[in-house]
C-alpha cells in the first residue's frame, strides 16, 4: 500500500486534509488494510473502489490543465513532527488562492530496502516528499504565488533531510542537484567525465563532468 496526502482548500473555502491510498493486489485483501484510515475521525467524504492502473496514473490530471501557471519547491522529510505540522499549517493558511496545495508523497518502504550506493537515487532514508504547489492563472499574480511556495518551503526547511527528488527540481542551481544525488554525486560526475567530458547532455538537472 502507498499513501499520498495534501492540504487542500474545499469549494466552501474551508481547509481540508485529503488522503489518497492505493493498494495493489486483490481487493478483498486491500479493503481491511485501507478501511481503518477511512473510518478514522469524521471524514467529510470517503470513497473506496477498484480502478484500472491508467486511471490511477491520470487521477491528478484535472488539477494541472495546460495553460495555467504552476510553481513548486520540494524537499524530503524523515518524519512529520509536531513542530513541522505547526509550520505547515501556519504556512498553508496563507495560501494565495483555493487551488494551492501542500503535497506529501510517501517514500521509504520498498525504496528504503535498496542501499543508496546501488543506484544514482540516494535519498532512500526519507519517509516523505513534501512540496507546496502554487497554481494560478494571471501573470500579474506570479510574484505572490511563487513567494508563498518559497516561504512555505523555507518554513519547513529546518525539518528537511536536505535531500530532494531530481524530478521535482526547477531551476535551483548546482547545489540542489548535488542534494538530489547526495553521496552518489561524485561517482556520477566521474562517469560523466568519462563518457561526456564536454557536457553535451546538459539540458537536464545537470551533473557536470569532474
Amino acid at each position: 500500500m502507498s499513501v499520498d496526502a495534501a492540504l487542500v482548500t474545499l469549494p466552501s473555502g474551508d481547509r481540508g486534509f485529503s488522503i489518497s491510498a492505493c493498494y495493489v493486489g486483490a481487493p478483498e485483501a486491500g479493503k481491511p488494510v485501507i478501511e481503518p484510515m477511512m473510518t478514522f475521525g469524521s471524514p467529510v467524504e470517503s470513497r473506496l473502489q477498484a480502478v484500472p492502473y491508467l486511471q490511477i496514473q491520470s487521477a491528478a490530471d484535472s488539477l494541472f490543465p495546460r495553460g495555467r501557471r504552476y510553481y513548486w519547491k520540494a524537499q524530503f522529510l524523515h518524519e512529520i513532527s509536531d513542530a513541522a505540522i505547526d509550520a505547515l499549517l501556519d504556512s498553508y493558511a496563507k495560501a494565495p488562492n483555493h487551488w494551492s496545495l501542500l503535497v506529501f508523497q510517501q517514500v521509504g518502504g520498498a525504496i528504503a530496502r535498496v542501499p543508496a550506493s546501488h543506484s544514482p537515487y540516494a535519498n532512500r532514508d526519507a519517509a516523505f516528499d513534501c512540496f507546496p504547489i502554487a497554481i494560478w492563472d494571471d501573470p500579474a499574480d506570479d510574484e505572490a504565488n511563487m513567494r508563498w511556495a518559497r516561504d512555505l518551503w523555507n518554513a519547513v526547511r529546518p525539518f528537511s533531510t536536505g535531500g530532494v527528488y531530481a524530478n521535482n527540481l526547477g531551476d535551483e542551481g548546482d547545489e540542489r542537484v548535488r542534494d538530489a544525488y547526495g553521496e552518489n554525486y561524485a561517482r556520477l560526475a566521474a562517469v560523466k567525465k568519462q563518457y561526456d567530458p564536454t557536457n553535451f547532455f546538459r539540458l537536464n538537472q545537470n551533473i557536470r563532468p569532474e
